[in-house]
Parts: structure tokens; C-alpha cells; sequence
């Protein structure tokens, strides 16, 4: 078979019967989790396609796709949980056209501290759910005509998991050209379930069933980082995470239809540093994006961003129809774009909730105001 058909290991209880995950062993990784790891890895190394069964798998190691044309596809969701060493559930490696990965989710893990770096971490020591390419290859271009995939793809850090521990530093990182995305949804969390087994009480009466995500909780720096070149995405929603919600540094890039909300839980430093829900480098002369929309719900402190969107201001940099979204409590946005050293649009707040720079396509160069 060309084929392997990955089941996930499920709980039972005294009587055989399926059960959900027990809550105080859920971090817990056991011998049996190690080895359908390497289950998987294996049916990899062989060249085989992985189809994932709905269910939870506890991974040890990442699973390495290595051959062209690899398929890791999920059904029902399948969700791959990220081994506690700082490595990524999935690494493509680098110069591997044509593989696709579709219908995961990828969820972060409570990280074990280690007395020295793991082997199967990211060489530049960040981490990740997801490598689509490896950070020290530098000319990893794709193929054009081969492209890579990552469709529906959904990840989480926290929220089902009662340990507001779990984090990484980001959540998708694309180093590989020529990468086509379709549908990622890449949620920091902003609420989690309440520990009931434990008498924990709701911190926001407005919530009375979810635990809201405060600073320190859950955390992850960036929802995704793209570095490859002619990469193209479709659909991609960036949730809370505490710096930039996206960094785009390849060339050539292209994203259509862009949502966004910033972190409920940050303070004024948020602000104080220009973090921001959509940043394109300025070293960056070619990008274009299409649908780009950018929403405040400032829960704690009253945080202001400058802008929802920052990229250059280049002939080559095409931005359509952005816009800023205040949807609730405090703070808000005060700019829509910043092109280079220019801003556009209005600020949004509690009494002025949406604002558009411009309708339809603009290229390049804003003035200054």
C-alpha cells in the first residue's frame, strides 16, 4: 500500500468503552504515544501517505516529511499535539515540492525544560506546530509547477487543555517558495475551559462558562511567519497572539481575504511597540493583499495600536480594501494602514467602530498626513 491509515490511541474505561481524555493525564506522554510516533515516522521514511483517523494523537517527535509529493491528510480533524521538547508537530523538510498537508488540527503542548537543546528542534532554536521548509536554508525557491499545500489547517494554543501553560513561540512558519495556503485558522486563545473538578470560578462575569485568557497564559508570539517567496494564501485568520499577528518577509507574496483579532488580554506596551495584525517587512518590494480586515476587543487595559495593517510603501506593494473593526470594551486602533512613514484612515473606538482607508485597489504610495 501506498498508504497508511494512522489510528489514534483512544481512552477506555473499566468496561472497554470509549471515554474522553482524562484531564490529569492529558500531559502525561506514554510509552504507547512514542511508538505510534514512530509508527508514523516509519510509513513516512517509506515514502507512504499518511491518512490520520479523527481522534488526538500525543506525538514525541515531529512528524518529517521528506519525499516529494507526501499527502498528510486528517479526517475529522484529526489533532496532532506538539512534543513537549519545542519541536513542531509537522516539519517539511527543505527542497520538497509538492506536498500536501490538509485537515489537522495542530494544538501546542505544556514544554518540558531540558538540560540542553533537543535534536529534533528547530535549528534557529524557535518553536513552532508547523515547518513548511527549515530556517537555515536559504534558497529553498519551491517549484512553480509543483507547488506545496496546506489546506484547512487549524491550531490552537490552549483552550481545551486545563494546563495555561501550553505555548510556542509561532504557530506556522513557511521558509519554502512557492507554498500555497487555503483556509488556516491559527487561534491563540482567548477563553479556556473552567477547571470545574477543581471549584475554579469564572475571572469575567460576562463569560460565566470560560476561564478568559489573561497576560501570561497561553502564550505565543506570532500566528504565522512567512519567509519563502510567491507564496500564496487563502483565507488565513490570525487570533490574539501577543506580537504581530502576521510577519511576511518573502517576495512575491499574496494574501486573499485576511481576519483578524488582536489579543483581548495585552497592555499598553502592546501599543507602546507598534505590534500590529498585519506586517509585511519593509525590506519587501512585491505583496499583495486583497480583503484585509483588522478587529480590537481590548479586554483589560485601555491599549491603543497604531495601525491595523503596516507594510511599505513601494510601487509594488498592493493593498484592497483594508479596514479596522472596534468590536467591544476599551482602547481601539488609531490608524487603519501604516505605508512607510504614512498613515490612512480613521481611528476606530467605542464611538466610531469601523473604518476603511480606501475602497477597492491602491498601489503604493499613501501621503503623508
Amino acid at each position: 500500500s501506498q498508504a497508511k491509515v494512522g489510528k489514534p490511541i483512544l481512552p477506555t474505561d473499566a468496561n472497554g468503552n470509549y471515554k474522553n481524555h482524562d484531564d490529569d493525564t492529558y500531559n502525561i506522554i506514554s510509552p504507547e504515544d512514542g511508538e505510534l510516533t514512530m509508527e508514523l515516522q516509519t510509513a513516512l521514511d517509506e515514502g507512504k501517505d499518511l491518512l490520520l483517523c479523527p481522534g488526538i494523537f500525543f506525538l514525541t517527535k515531529p512528524l518529517v516529511v521528506k519525499h516529494p509529493n507526501q499527502v498528510i491528510l486528517g479526517l475529522g480533524l484529526a489533532t496532532l499535539v506538539a512534543p513537549q521538547d519545542g519541536s513542531p508537530c509537522i516539519r517539511v523538510n527543505a527542497k520538497t515540492p509538492g506536498v500536501r498537508i490538509a485537515g489537522l488540527m495542530l494544538e501546542a503542548s505544556v514544554q518540558t525544560e531540558l538540560p540542553s537543546p533537543s535534536p529534533d528542534a528547530n535549528s534557529d532554536g524557535v518553536t513552532s506546530l508547523i515547518e513548511f521548509g527549515e530556517p537555515d536554508v536559504t534558497n529553498d525557491t519551491g517549484d512553480a509547477t509543483n507547488p506545496g499545500l496546506l489546506s484547512d489547517i487549524f491550531t490552537r494554543v490552549g483552550g481545551s487543555n486545563l494546563d495555561r501553560s501550553v505555548s510556542t513561540d509561532v504557530m506556522v512558519r513557511v521558509h519554502s517558495g512557492n507554498v500555497v495556503g487555503d483556509n488556516l485558522w491559527l487561534w491563540r486563545a482567548d477563553h479556556v475551559r473552567l477547571d470545574k473538578a477543581n471549584g475554579e470560578q469564572p475571572n469575567d462575569p460576562n463569560f460565566p462558562y470560560y476561564h478568559q485568557v489573561r497576560i501570561g497564559e497561553c502564550t505565543t508570539k506570532n500566528a504565522i511567519e512567512v519567509r519563502g517567496d510567491n507564496v500564496k494564501m487563502y483565507g488565513l485568520f490570525c487570533e490574539h497572539t501577543t506580537e504581530h499577528q502576521m510577519v511576511w518577509k518573502g517576495e512575491g507574496g499574496s494574501v486573499t481575504f485576511f481576519q483578524c483579532e488582536l489579543p483581548y488580554d495585552v497592555n499598553i506596551d502592546f501599543g507602546h511597540n507598534g505590534f500590529t495584525g498585519y506586517y509585511v517587512d519593509g525590506k519587501v518590494d512585491v505583496h499583495t493583499a486583497r480583503g484585509v480586515g483588522v478587529y480590537t476587543n481590548f479586554q483589560v487595559f485601555d491599549v491603543h495600536a497604531n495601525a491595523g495593517i503596516i507594510l511599505p510603501s513601494k510601487d509594488s506593494i498592493v493593498l484592497q480594501n483594508p479596514f479596522t473593526r472596534f468590536l467591544n470594551n476599551l482602547g481601539g486602533i488609531r490608524n487603519v494602514v501604516l505605508q512607510g512613514k504614512a498613515l490612512a484612515g480613521d481611528a476606530v473606538t467605542e464611538k466610531s467602530r469601523i473604518a476603511r482607508s480606501w475602497v477597492g485597489e491602491k498601489r503604493a504610495i499613501v501621503k503623508l498626513v
